[in-house]
């Protein structure tokens, strides 16, 4: 399919942003392509398309491995210093947690990065603008390894036991053991508590773990071809672009932006957020984020990586209604294992923000996720419909007065 054919199903327009490049790597030829593919599109429809470039260390992995090795080193300081040990823990911890809640980068800054860009597409309004909805969806695709095998997937994001909540959260239990493993390193420095190899061992044991998860994904140094997540958003906001361009509502502009970087740590999102907050109102502004619209069941996402973010009552709601009327279902929540998508960077900066995603509640993470088989074959064309729909029938009743 070349650009000036009209798809008329999101299944069509996937295809066709398959067939522009394998894989699409942060920063890489095959992310850019598929992107200045679709500026090209939704220019001819009328909508002005602005590119913004920024610089985002590209491995998300190697940066966890770079977190978890280091506090793990600095438990082996803990032989010479205790308190320099207690110090680099504690460090590690900081900037783990700035990194996961705030996406802020701390140690991570020292990690290599490439240039990358978002591409925004926007259809303003014709008259004074009453309200602006942003639709997200990333374009880059991510790094595999052993973490994402399906079997071993599928032990990993199950729920924990209902006595062990806060394991709800997969990087919970890891940095609560740095921050205790500091504790005990800073007692045994003022001659308080003197902890044995085994205790260290112990504490040790869930830090090592994500190590050795992280540190796999970076020596594979493997992509996958992420149609699923997330060429399927891509070719729904497509879509819904065209259809908006024909059906707009004047006091309404619709943004459709595409990503780079998210599967990097999200920072095509970020950038985006805090590049647009002098020009965006928060009050007047709803972020949608269209990531993984197929294999699975569609669920409204909760954000949060360490600690649970709630998520925006009204959007919700609408977005509850929205899937009754589009698909006679209602919408389920689903909180977030492990990772975030584009909108948890929007409600750090103030942003009402919703992601509606696919999960497989069998596999606990939608099929072929992150897996070399996620590719535009096994996407089903249904679900990605339905999806695609359920997007629609949101941005129609958001864009409706109140």
């Amino acid at each position: 399919m070349n650009t000036s054919e009209t798809a008329t199903t999101a299944t069509a327009v996937l295809h066709w942003l398959a067939s522009l490049a394998p894989t699409r790597l942060t920063g890489s030829a095959g992310e850019r392509a598929v992107q200045s593919a679709i500026a090209t599109r939704l220019e001819a429809a009328g909508y002005r398309v602005d590119w913004q470039g920024f610089r985002f260390p590209p491995h998300i992995y190697g940066g966890m491995a770079m977190h978890f090795g280091m506090a793990l080193s600095f438990v082996f300081l803990g032989m010479h210093s205790k308190l320099l040990s207690a110090i680099g823990l504690l460090f590690v911890w900081y900037s783990f947690r700035s990194e996961a809640k705030h996406r802020r980068h701390v140690l991570r800054r020292v990690w290599p990065t490439v240039a990358t860009q978002n591409m925004i597409a926007t259809l303003p309004a014709r008259t004074q603008t009453r309200r602006r909805i942003v639709c997200v969806a990333h374009a880059d695709s991510a790094y595999t390894g052993l973490m994402f095998d399906p079997a071993v997937l599928k032990q990993v994001a199950a729920p924990p036991p209902k006595f062990l909540p806060f394991l709800r959260k997969q990087l919970a239990l890891p940095m609560a053991s740095i921050l205790a493993l500091a504790a005990v390193q800073l007692l045994a420095s003022l001659g308080l508590y003197q902890p044995s190899w085994l205790v260290l061992a112990v504490l040790c044991f869930a830090p090592a773990v994500a190590f050795v998860l992280n540190a796999d994904v970076l020596l594979r140094d493997t992509v996958v071809p992420g149609a699923a997540d997330n060429l399927s958003g891509c070719a729904a906001q497509v879509v819904l672009a065209e259809r908006w361009a024909r059906e707009r509502q004047d006091d309404v502009e619709l943004v459709f932006a595409f990503t780079g970087a998210e599967e990097a740590g999200t920072g095509g999102a970020a950038h985006l957020a805090r590049s647009m907050k002098g020009l965006w109102n928060p009050s007047d502004t709803d972020v949608f984020v269209l990531d993984t619209l197929s294999n699975g069941t569609l669920y409204a996402l909760e954000e949060g990586e360490l600690d649970r973010v709630p998520q925006p009552e009204d959007l919700l709601a609408a977005a509850k209604a929205a899937s009754v009327t589009a698909t006679q279902r209602e919408l389920e929540t689903y909180v977030i294992p492990a990772g975030a998508t584009d909108a948890l960077p929007f409600l750090v900066e103030g942003y009402r923000a919703l992601a509606l995603t696919c999960i497989d509640p069998e596999q606990h993470a939608p099929r072929n996720y992150h897996h070399p088989n996620d590719t535009a074959d096994r996407v089903d064309p249904e679900q990605l419909e339905a999806s695609t729909a359920v997007a629609w029938a949101l941005i129609e009743s958001r864009a409706k007065p109140e």
